[in-house]
């Protein structure tokens, strides 16, 4: 009779252990834009040399919530990129490189550190700017 009395718990125990919660996430995938510069595109501004890109998704709203990325790899001698992407900011062979976005623009910097000169940086170079979306809390 003991035994008929606990059969009720036992199938709730069933029951409860095969419940499972399902959740629904919406991934939204980041955007990654590439651009490749030539030594010969960079602007001289005063002390600085500068580069400046379009970037139509980067709006207002973009801008203030989602994350940006920017990193560079070279090209060598013989025309190859490198397979390794640096992220700015970076100092290389003392040069700093830095990044300012806006609305629709990123604007690379590079200046001389420690009174170095700033120098024209040699050879093509490949920026990849990645937006990533972030909800704003």
């Amino acid at each position: 009779m003991k035994t008929w009395l606990y059969l009720p718990f036992l199938l709730l125990g069933f029951l409860f252990v095969g419940c499972t919660k399902t959740t629904n996430e919406v991934v939204i995938p980041n955007q990654t834009i590439s651009y490749d510069v030539a030594s010969s595109a960079w602007e001289q501004v005063g002390s600085t040399f500068v580069v400046d890109f379009d970037i139509p998704p980067l709006n207002s709203n973009t801008n203030q919530s989602d994350g940006v990325i920017v990193s560079m790899a070279r090209y060598n001698n013989s025309g190859v990129l490198s397979s390794t992407f640096e992220m700015l900011p970076e100092v290389y062979e003392n040069q700093a490189y830095s990044v300012l976005h806006n609305n629709g623009r990123v604007s690379i910097e590079v200046k001389g550190v420690n009174g170095a000169p700033t120098l024209r940086p040699p050879g093509k170079v490949r920026f990849k700017v990645v937006i990533i979306p972030s909800e704003r809390v």
